[in-house]
Parts: C-alpha cells; structure tokens; sequence
C-alpha cells in the first residue's frame, strides 16, 4: 500500500537570516514539527523518521532518507532508497523551500509506504482490509497536519 501526500507550509523566523539558516538546516526546520523524529545530517544524506500514531499500535515510525541540498534562497530534498530494501514501512520525503523574506515556504511530495501481508483465508483477508484502511485514515490525519500552517510545533 502506498500513500501520497502533496503538502504546503510555512515556517515564520522574526528576522531574514534566522530564515536562511533554518533554510540551510533541515534538522532544525523538520525538527520544529511534530512528526519527524531522530533526524540527522551526513554530508547531504538527511535521514530520519516520520512518525504516525495509532490507537493499538502506538507510534509507528516511516524511516527516510534523501539528498539536502541548497543554493541562495532555494533548498531541495530528492528522495533516496530505503537502507533496507525488503522493510515494510518507510517514507519517501521531497520538496523544496524557498526563503521569502523572514519566512520559509515549503512544498513538499511525502510517500509512505506499507507491506502487510496476505491473508489466505476470509479471516486474514477482512482483518488486512481493516488494517488498511485503519492505516488510511491515520497517515491521512498525520499529513494533513503538515499541511496545516497553524499546527504546533516542538519548543
């Protein structure tokens, strides 16, 4: 199963260059949201996670990874493979963020990605029905958070 999300928002600075360096730094701009966890920065490999939570499950963590990369006003982030090919969840994290005068506007592409297995008789057939769309509508609710410009953010 694969969720796609195209997403806006903004990040308010209270001067310019405090909005050029969060545009240079994804780990303080993601950082700032909710939703992502544990990221770090190796050269222009950002990696980290994008964390849903479901009533039974609890938090179930969507690791990424990608390529950081800026220039000027511009900063880019183009999704890299899973570290682990055959994993059952993970994410795929794009976009782009422009600096415009003492904000940081972003647009980003956010693909999560879920395996869950087949059921082979009726029972595990309805109960993987109930798991998607049990997973549909949380991530559905997790990204629409990250679209909504007045969502809280980490202190």
């Amino acid at each position: 199963m694969r969720l796609e999300r195209e997403i806006e928002f903004r990040l308010q600075t209270r001067s310019e260059e405090e909005a050029q360096r969060l545009l240079a730094s994804p780990l303080e701009a993601l950082g700032r949201l909710q939703v992502f966890r544990d990221l770090s920065l190796e050269g222009n490999e950002l990696s980290g996670a994008l964390v849903a939570p479901f009533a039974i499950l609890g938090e179930v963590r969507f690791p990424f990874r990608a390529r950081f990369r800026s220039a000027g006003s511009d900063a880019w982030l183009e999704p890299l493979p899973p570290d682990d090919p055959a994993s059952d969840l993970w994410a795929e994290l794009e976009g782009q963020a422009r600096r415009e005068r003492a904000d940081v506007a972003y647009r980003a592409r956010i693909a999560l990605h879920i395996h869950l297995p087949e059921g082979e008789k009726w029972g595990g057939k309805a109960f993987r029905k109930l798991a998607e769309a049990a997973f549909t509508r949380t991530l559905t609710r997790t990204l629409d958070l990250l679209g909504n410009p007045t969502q809280p953010t980490k202190s």
